[in-house]
């Protein structure tokens, strides 16, 4: 109770009384299957297209035929949202054996002309390559131009001049053919730095160079070895030397013209215009740039050219990344090996790339220890990037449970609560139907869409009416439904038709009629989209065998012939339960059952007594007036539609001694008319007549 001790205005928020209960979604569907990419082990990604999903997962792939049947995934996925199912899970699959393409980057300084050579006269000894960066008078360099893999010219030469203007480099002696740009590359022998910040370098320039870093694709598969990664050597800032200031061990100051964009730890570049070090910087104080390592003297950063040339420059040392595969283009800029927060290779590419992952494997101190392609240009995963040695088992994918946020296969879309429709395409064996329906069993709130299981699946063959019946005796469930035959839709990777499971398409319609009628609608006498025929064709006859109970199977029918197109034509559950035969009764159980769940947690731990009874049902009683307003239950008015009871009636003094609230509730459902029954009789016809 609030106190009230001193004279004045009180103002108190009070609770209104009625809490409301929002409806849950019921067409939020999970998928468990092999991908060509992406994660295969903690949380399932969320998937809003299937745009979103190549981006993820990948797109359809063909691992060979030790693969047959487990490549579906895609195709279902595909299917789902062509029937505009609009929020998915995916769990990925991985098949055993499968690995990341990964390669080992080598350090050094290695790169590319810009553009052709010359042979005019003036010309025949300048190069433009793409970085200046570590090039200095002396450097030996090595064009070698490769063409269909052959190697048909180099030259080894040494540069003798630089011009930082255009960034022009001239070498010691004549070229004698015309290099062209997109076939060379430039070696050089620039290797590392010593102590002194001065760049050593190796015997040649083709010597073994130090290894940089490790480069992993981000998940297991072939797709790794597509991964193209590309680096460029960039300066975060630059600016002319004004004066040198004072030089002791850890501590040399120069004032340069800017210290805009310099921090502390950054390597920069001193380019006096022949010669290059390099220093790290301590601190950065307006104008005034702190050096570490051995005493400079003002040699270290006088200038080596006359006029107007007679300037030296500080540069950092960063490098850019990009990574591209398919269409996806990731680039991190601004990249150090040494630990800079905020620039840290390490943490910027791992943090956010999709694609790639990297580890250090060099030790920081060198600012030319970042990945150079082995010809300048690209760096390709050359080193694992298997898909798997053999085709996933049941086991793989009912998955293990390695606890939160770790979980496999069906078990990790335990971790996911907004899911109440799951699918695992195709994959029609005892063992995995048995985990789907036991997976909705156990957690209450999920409905599972089997598939029907194929005669032979290479070559492919479907099920016939005996397969089909035989298949369903194996499970009597109120949390599943199986559809038959499979439809058949367009393979874009062979221009072909082919069979494919169903769930992905059925899945879809679930959730689009969920969210244009409700989930009180049956899923049935609902056009398949994004198919172009069944497997098999059923007639009436036939599915009056596997219809009705017990069979209780939901069939695919072919209406093309009074233009209706392919329809699901069945909305039964697979069990042996007459008051739960119907999928859309089970389902808006779920519905109501979980959202009155959430909807009065606020009432735990609340006292126990009549006010509390009076809210909850109040709560519930307008919720339940929502969904009869809906069209998804009985009754011309809600007293026939439902009751909710929760008062002395409903509990002991045993229940509320032990903390127990209990609430009775009463729904009158509407089930599908599945028999629409139409009886006509003859009628003798008169007439009458008025005499006005």
């Amino acid at each position: 109770m609030p106190s009230y001790l001193a004279p004045d205005v009180y103002v108190e928020e009070i609770d209104s009384g009625n809490k409301p209960i929002e409806g849950v979604s019921t067409s939020v569907t999970g998928f468990v299957g092999v991908t060509q990419r992406g994660p295969s082990a903690g949380l399932p990604q969320l998937v809003t297209s299937f745009s979103e999903f190549q981006q993820i997962y990948g797109s359809y792939f063909d691992f060979g035929s030790a693969f047959a049947g487990h490549n579906t995934l895609p195709f279902a996925v595909d299917g789902f949202f062509t029937n505009l199912g609009s929020l998915l899970y995916v769990s990925r699959v991985l098949p055993p054996g499968a690995s990341k393409a990964s390669v080992t980057s080598q350090g050094g300084l290695v790169t590319r002309l810009t553009q052709d050579t010359s042979l005019a006269a003036g010309l025949t000894k300048q190069i433009r390559p793409a970085t200046l960066r570590g090039i200095q008078v002396n450097t030996k360099v090595l064009l070698r131009m490769v063409k269909n893999g052959i190697v048909t010219d180099s030259a080894t030469l040494s540069v003798t001049a630089i011009d930082r203007k255009t960034g022009i480099v001239t070498l010691s002696a004549d070229l004698t053919v015309i290099f062209e740009a997109k076939y060379t590359t430039v070696f050089t022998d620039v290797n590392a730095i010593d102590g002194t910040g001065t760049v050593t370098t190796l015997a040649n320039p083709l010597s073994a160079r130090p290894n940089s870093f490790l480069i992993t694709a981000a998940n297991e598969g072939s797709w790794g070895k597509d991964i193209v990664i590309n680096v460029f050597h960039e300066s975060a800032a630059k600016a002319a030397v004004d004066s040198f200031i004072s030089g002791a061990v850890g501590n040399n100051q120069i004032k340069l013209k800017s210290g805009a964009n310099f921090y502390p730890n950054a390597w920069v570049e001193i380019d006096q215009g022949k010669s290059k070090h390099y220093r790290k910087v301590v601190a950065v104080t307006g104008l005034v740039i702190t050096l570490d390592g051995p005493a400079m003297a003002a040699a270290d950063v006088a200038p080596e050219l006359a006029a107007p040339d007679d300037v030296t420059y500080f540069a950092s040392t960063e490098f850019r990344l990009v990574a591209s595969y398919d269409g996806l283009t990731e680039q991190h800029s601004g990249l150090t090996i040494e630990n800079v927060p905020g620039r840290y290779f390490v943490d910027q590419i791992n943090n956010v790339s999709t694609l790639i992952q990297v580890t250090a494997l060099a030790v920081p101190g060198q600012p030319f220890v970042f990945p150079s392609a082995a010809n300048g240009f690209i760096i390709s995963l050359t080193t694992g990037g298997v898909d798997g040695t053999s085709a996933p088992g049941d086991a793989d994918y009912i998955g293990t449970d390695n606890g939160p946020g770790k979980r496999t296969g069906l078990q990790a879309l335990v971790d996911i609560d907004q899911i109440s429709i799951v699918a695992i395409p195709g994959i029609t064996t005892q063992a995995v139907q048995n985990a789907m329906i036991g997976h909705c069993e156990n957690l209450r709130y999920r409905f599972a869409i089997l598939d029907p299981a194929p005669k032979s699946v290479s070559p492919p063959v479907g099920a016939d009416l005996n397969d089909i019946q035989n298949q369903r005796n194996q499970y009597d469930t109120k949390y599943a439904a199986i559809y038959y035959p499979r439809v058949v839709i367009e393979n874009l990777l062979t221009a072909a038709t082919m069979a494919l499971a169903p769930s992905g398409h059925i899945a879809g319609i679930y959730a689009r009629v969920d969210d244009q009628r409700g989930v009180h609608k049956a899923p049935a006498n609902e056009v398949i989209g994004g198919i172009v025929d069944l497997e098999t064709l059923v007639n009436k006859r036939e599915q009056e065998i596997l219809n009705p109970d017990p069979m209780n199977v939901n069939v695919l029918r072919d209406f093309r012939h009074n233009s209706r197109g392919l329809r699901a034509w069945g909305a039964r559950c697979i069990t042996s339960d007459p008051s739960w035969k119907y999928i859309n009764v089970r389902r808006l159980f779920i519905f109501i059952e979980r959202s009155i769940e959430l909807g009065t947690q606020w009432a735990v731990f609340e006292p126990n007594n009549e006010a509390l009874w009076a809210r909850i049902s109040q709560s519930v009683s307008a919720f339940l007036t929502r969904v009869w307003r809906s069209g998804a239950l009985m009754g011309i008015k809600p007293e026939q539609a439902f009751f909710v009871k929760c008062d002395r009636t409903t509990m002991t003094q045993d229940d509320l001694d032990n903390g127990r609230l209990i609430m009775i509730v009463g729904i009158a459902l509407t089930k599908p008319a599945e028999f629409v029954i139409i009886r006509i009789g003859q009628w003798a016809g008169g007439s009458s007549v008025e005499e006005l």
